[in-house]
């Protein structure tokens, strides 16, 4: 005759340990729980059905201290944001590294956003005008708003002097009259916007390096560091951050709510440091 766990997924085992471990801990009744990351593993609606089974049954860890450990952030999201009513107030922290020292930054409802409410805000932040940019592009692709604003924010970060227009599989130069109705636009989410006048600090590398060195965020300077390398093959960039930049944006899609990136360092600090060593090589080939 089969075990039990020969006929639960390996899914439904870690569960049933979960559920397991909690009965045992409320029997012994410590003065501290650690959970490990443990629902990072499942899918949506057992997240949360395992996170209201440990923190809202009666014989559960519901008025005991617990550490929870994750990498996943929708338990926050419903413990925090959307379910007050049903859970015990949780306190929440982002845990980052800052050159070897770890930091704990306090989270509270009002700092789940969603995307599209990040990129507003950090628009109008004292951000460096090529940040700026760079999240109105990110809102209007959120969006689905790819008209003629769009398509002169993309030209201005791909640092074409003379921007285009892609449509039907080709393209073609922007009217005078096009480019001044993108700015238009963009002038109603950042006023000191001009084309040609960006255009010439876009290509300008020392001036690129000088803003990504006062930068001490490090979402932008992920942002500042993508910008800087397009068309530059001065020195090799490593894998890694390659990768890195492209599952950003993924996360970036795949969750309603997140943190402001420029409150919480969100960019690894390793991956900081592999664009700091491309900086450093790109500003030693240029003087």
């Amino acid at each position: 005759m089969s075990g039990v766990k020969d006929v639960l997924s390996y899914g439904e085992r870690n569960a049933f340990a979960l559920v397991l471990f909690m009965f045992d801990a409320v029997k012994d009744s410590p003065d501290l729980i650690v959970l490990d990351d443990p629902i990072s593993s499942f899918d949506k609606n057992k997240k949360y059905a395992i996170v209201e089974m440990l923190f809202r049954k009666e014989k559960s860890f519901r008025g005991k201290t617990v550490l929870l450990l994750s990498h996943d952030f929708e338990p926050i999201v419903d413990m925090l944001y959307h379910h007050t009513d049903k859970f015990e107030r949780p306190s929440a922290s982002f845990l980052q590294n800052d050159s070897g020292q770890l930091v704990e930054i306090g989270i509270d409802k009002d700092d789940i956003m969603t995307f599209v409410d990040i990129n507003s805000s950090n628009i109008k932040s004292d951000t460096s005008l090529v940040t700026k940019l760079v999240y109105l592009r990110r809102t209007y692709e959120i969006l689905n708003s790819r008209g003629m604003a769009y398509q002169l924010v993309s030209n201005a970060l791909h640092k074409r002097s003379v921007p285009l227009i892609f449509e039907g599989g080709t393209s073609r130069e922007m009217t005078v009259e096009e480019i001044q109705e993108a700015e238009t636009e963009i002038q109603q989410y950042i006023q000191e916007f001009n084309y040609s006048e960006f255009i010439q600090l876009i290509i300008d590398n020392s001036a690129m390096i000088e803003l990504y060195k006062s930068c001490e965020n490090n979402y932008e300077k992920l942002h500042l560091y993508r910008v800087i390398t397009e068309g530059n093959n001065d020195a090799d960039q490593t894998d890694v951050v390659l990768k890195f930049i492209n599952q950003a944006f993924h996360i970036e899609n795949d969750y309603i709510y997140q943190l402001n990136p420029a409150k919480y360092q969100t960019v690894p600090q390793y991956i900081v440091e592999e664009c700091d060593q491309y900086i450093a090589a790109l500003q030693e080939s240029i003087q």
